[in-house]
């Protein structure tokens, strides 16, 4: 698939998808078509489709340049497009008021921890904690609702593992983009019918000296508690409201695996598991993002989590602040 096939099929969205600011192209039926931009609000663009019809024409044509085509009685279509940004396309009549599109870009301006501090979405007291928990060895669970950050976050986290040390990275679909010597891709949702709970098992025998994971969406979260629980060092993210509903959503998604464990089986897992937990928020009413609590997990009291509160996010005076409590690994 060349660029430039992709290009001629997406028509009148071509500029969106080869503008490098733009990092979502949202397409809600024929009239309306948004983007989003780092560090801004969902944006109308003005664009106009003349019909469903060309819209599903549009759509049929990017399938073909990726090897797929329309079926009959199937309206869901998630695919990598060739510069590995990925177009989920819904068809009427599961969209109801016409055709959805929505393309996720894979963004080749990475936004850096310079670029990071330059926002304000960190701060050097933050990385400065974050290499600490790497130094130590500390598995890290990066938390936060959509379009947080969360992925950027844990991309840059990535980059600050030290380079002779081996990084596999396993996803359901491959979003990850840190820039590693020593790291190596896998992803299950290939079309090989690989599911994520025998590619984890695959990636703990390659000899990782950090496991880093894809979002946790589903049982596979179990399998990943288990194995960080086992010894190894790494790396995952998971959806959640807050970094509190982090952990009671982990503990759903690893319930959902179905095994027998009761609720304090998998709590007793997940605090050897996991350490410490970043919370990241996409904040109204500017879309600004920012790593907005950083929590240790410390162990279980009477059957619930003590959390150690390290810094916080101030909107009031837009800073991030140390709560003065020292993290365990330091001692």
């Amino acid at each position: 698939m060349s660029q430039k096939d992709l290009l001629n099929a997406l028509g009148p969205l071509a500029p969106l998808l080869d503008d490098p600011d733009i990092l979502e192209i949202m397409v809600d039926g024929p009239e309306r078509i948004a983007i989003q931009k780092y560090g801004s609000k969902i944006q109308e663009t003005g664009l106009r489709f003349e019909s469903n019809d060309a819209l599903k024409e549009l759509i049929r044509a990017v399938l073909a340049v990726t090897g797929a085509e329309l079926e009959h009685n199937k309206t869901i279509y998630d695919v990598r497009l060739g510069d590995n940004s990925r177009m989920l396309a819904v068809l009427s009549p599961t969209a109801i008021h016409g055709h959805s599109l929505t393309f996720r870009k894979w963004m080749t301006r990475q936004v850096t921890w310079e670029k990071l501090l330059e926002y304000n979405s960190v701060s050097d007291e933050v990385v400065a904690l974050i290499r600490s928990a790497l130094a130590a060895r500390v598995n890290i669970l990066v938390a936060g609702g959509t379009a947080s950050g969360k992925t950027t976050v844990a991309n840059r986290i990535v980059e600050l593992i030290p380079p002779e040390e081996r990084v596999i990275a396993v996803e359901q679909m491959h979003e990850f983009q840190f820039d590693h010597p020593l790291s190596v891709f896998l992803e299950a949702g290939s079309g090989l019918h690989t599911g994520m709970n025998d590619l984890l098992v695959a990636a703990s025998k390659m000899r990782p000296d950090c496991l880093v994971v894809g979002e946790l969406r589903g049982p596979e979260a179990l399998r990943v508690v288990q194995i960080f629980s086992n010894g190894y060092w790494g790396l995952t993210t998971i959806h959640a409201s807050s970094a509190e509903n982090a952990l009671t959503r982990l503990e759903t998604l690893c319930l959902m695996a179905n095994l027998g464990l009761g609720l304090d089986d998998i709590r007793e897992m997940i605090v050897s598991a996991l350490r410490l937990v970043l919370y990241q928020e996409c904040l109204a009413p500017n879309s600004k993002r920012k790593v907005t609590k950083i929590v240790e997990l410390c162990g279980l009291e009477n059957g619930r989590y003590m959390l150690n509160p390290l810094m916080r996010y101030n909107p009031e005076t837009d800073t991030f602040e140390s709560t003065g409590a020292k993290p365990g690994w330091e001692g």
